[in-house]
């Protein structure tokens, strides 16, 4: 047991028995196996305080014999002759009360224990934590802790109760003294992994990073393990001391030059040095020495790609379009570069290819594809796919909470990234929708408000509303929801949807034009389309030149009956218009305007071309036959 000296120590120092055991002289005594005795009995002691002294001294060699035996019992009891023989004897007091709590009796222990305390003698370490024990069984933890923590600063330090300290601090969750209490473990068990981990992670909470670097340097050093050295260098680039964490990838690849990891910190200081090219060339020149591991190829074409080198990127991609880890990202990126190519059938293919190998991650980008190439029957059955994700991730979290060790705060984490998933996904279905409506609208000309395209926009308004109502407020929603509205003539609800838009992107122009025209066009009121001419004001102070803008503001003139000035704007969209792809040759509104407003100046023949090229775009056009009808004719047209 800790708190006495070993048998074989008192045996050596018989000869000074009395001097062991007496407690209840003020002059300094001797040391006996760390333990500070009294001084030899003077001449003037009475003959029972004699007699008692070799009482205790006798009583307390027999116990340790006892001890030695494993009779525990009978040496407690000579233990308990010792000290009743010797009461003062600070040393004996806590030698029974060790005793005591070995065989359970902490109550009795705690009794004899806060006795003991009050004795003169050496205070150690191990009476310290002893005490500091038994108020723990005794749920007094604020004494517990006091007492361990004059064990561990006590100068005999003790480790065992440092441990013991750790373990407690643990329990009333006092991290701050635990630092501090691991700071002094660990360069004496020489950095045990487990403890490194856990002060590492104590530092990191308190925001302590430049601590956290400087015990893994010193773990390093003193046990030269590898894993230390990596963890240094991480806490380094995410510590923004990139030169030092250069410095520890460098000792990595003289130990290693085909050391993957060190070539991942090199390359992520790098980058946030703002050295692309040079990452860039040390990931080749890694490739190069290395058995070709495909991350690294990822890692070389995705800079590529940041860096616009796009030849290169699209020889990489292609390398990795089939392998099991990279092939998703490779097709995104091939079909990404399809794109800008013009190639649309090749894009729709790569992003395929994308979903196939990850389809939770790539399904909206795939949708959107299908969208923007009118393959709206393939988009609708992945869209209805990817609102199951909520449902999916509920059940997940019901599970994760039927566990003992449920994390509420990450449950709750989840549950909130996938209802933001969920709105964000109800948002694209209403897009998709509202495309798949417009393109059957332009076939269909003479049929805006056919049956089929009004269940579409219907729809389409639904999911717009169900993302709107989760919290989805982006402007492109807004200005989707909104121009959709428009389309459904639920105008007023369509300027509250466009006003929540402008709140949050006051100079948002197409949304200002868009709202502007709409407006015009429907021609309610004249302080309504005041209000709209303003909005068109306003996208034109944005873009001066915008040929679309300008058709607004011509429209919006004619409105408000100014002509003249009209017909100048809108003969310099006419100007512009074959800038503008489908403008002359898809879309007869250019040619409407233009019309009405030479109807209006009675230029009567002009009016008459341009109601002829409404007809070579929409020959069905009702309006535009009728108008050439009645000037041929020379009758009014009502």
């Amino acid at each position: 047991m800790q708190l006495r000296v070993s048998l074989l120590a008192y045996f050596l120092c018989c000869a000074l028995f009395f001097a062991a055991c007496s407690g209840n002289s003020n002059t300094k005594g001797t040391l006996v196996d760390g333990q500070q005795s009294s001084p030899p009995y003077q001449d003037g002691l009475d003959s029972v305080r004699l007699a008692n002294l070799e009482v205790a001294h006798e009583s307390f060699l027999r116990a340790l014999q006892l001890e030695a035996q494993g009779e525990s019992s009978l040496a407690e009891l000579f233990m308990r002759h010792a000290w009743e023989a010797d009461r003062n004897n600070r040393f004996l007091a806590f030698s029974l009360v060790e005793f005591m709590e070995a065989r359970g009796a902490s109550a009795e222990a705690l009794k004899l224990a806060d006795t003991a305390k009050t004795l003169q003698g050496n205070q150690t370490s191990s009476q310290y934590a002893l005490l500091a024990r038994l108020y723990s069984q005794d749920m007094n933890l604020d004494s517990s802790k006091f007492y361990y923590k004059k064990s561990v600063e006590a100068s005999d330090q003790n480790l065992r109760a440092a441990y013991e300290y750790a373990l407690l601090l643990e329990v009333i969750r006092d991290y701050d003294e635990l630092m501090r209490i691991y700071g002094i473990m660990l360069p004496q068990i020489n950095y045990p992994r487990s403890m490194v981990d856990r002060q590492l992670l104590l530092l990191e909470k308190a925001g302590k990073d430049s601590m956290a670097i400087d015990l893994l340097t010193s773990a390093y050093d003193a046990i030269q393990d590898p894993q230390y050295r990596v963890s240094r260098t991480k806490l380094l680039i995410k510590q923004g001391r990139y030169e030092e964490s250069l410095s520890s990838v460098h000792e990595m690849f003289v130990a290693n030059p085909k050391d993957s990891m060190a070539l991942k910190f090199q390359t992520a200081a790098l980058v946030q040095m703002k050295k692309i090219p040079e990452a860039l060339d040390s990931l080749k020149s890694f490739y190069r020495r290395a058995p070709k591991p495909t991350f690294v190829l990822h890692d070389i074409a995705l800079m590529e790609s940041d860096l616009l080198k796009k030849d290169s990127a699209k020889v990489h991609w292609n390398m990795l379009k089939d392998d099991a880890e990279y092939g998703a990202v490779a097709n995104y990126w091939l079909s990404v570069y399809a794109v800008e190519d013009g190639d649309s059938l090749t894009s729709v293919k790569t992003m395929e290819k994308a979903y196939a190998l990850a389809p939770d991650e790539y399904g909206p980008a795939l949708v959107w594809r299908y969208g923007l190439t009118g393959r709206y029957a393939k988009a609708y059955p992945i869209l209805d796919s990817l609102l199951n994700v909520r449902s999916r991730v509920d059940s997940i979290a019901k599970l994760t909470l039927q566990k003992n060790n449920a994390d509420f705060d990450e449950i709750k984490k989840i549950q909130r990234i996938a209802l933001r998933q969920h709105a964000d996904f109800q948002s694209l279905y209403g897009n998709i929708l509202l495309f798949n409506a417009e393109a059957l609208g332009l076939k269909n000309y003479d049929s805006l408000r056919a049956d089929s395209v009004q269940r579409i926009r219907l729809k389409a308004n639904e999911h717009f509303r169900i993302a709107l109502d989760m919290g989805v407020q982006d402007p492109e929603m807004l200005f989707s929801m909104g121009a959709n509205l428009l389309a459904l003539n639920k105008v007023d609800e369509a300027i509250a949807i466009f006003k929540q838009l402008f709140q949050k992107k006051p100079h948002q122009a197409m949304a200002l034009n868009h709202l502007g025209y709409s407006l015009v066009d429907l021609n309610r009121n004249e302080k309504e389309v005041k209000w709209a001419a303003s909005l068109i004001d306003s996208a034109l102070a944005i873009e001066p030149s915008n040929v679309a803008f300008l058709d607004s503001k011509g429209w919006a003139l004619y409105r408000l009956g100014d002509y003249e000035k009209a017909l100048q704007v809108m003969e310099i969209v006419e100007t512009h218009a074959v800038e503008i792809e489908g403008m002359t040759t898809k879309d007869p509104t250019l040619y409407e305007h233009l019309a009405a407003i030479c109807d209006a100046l009675n230029l009567n023949d002009r009016a008459l071309g341009y109601y002829k090229k409404i007809l070579v775009i929409v020959p069905n056009h009702s309006q535009a036959k009728a108008h050439i009808k009645a000037l041929t004719s020379s009758a009014p047209v009502h």
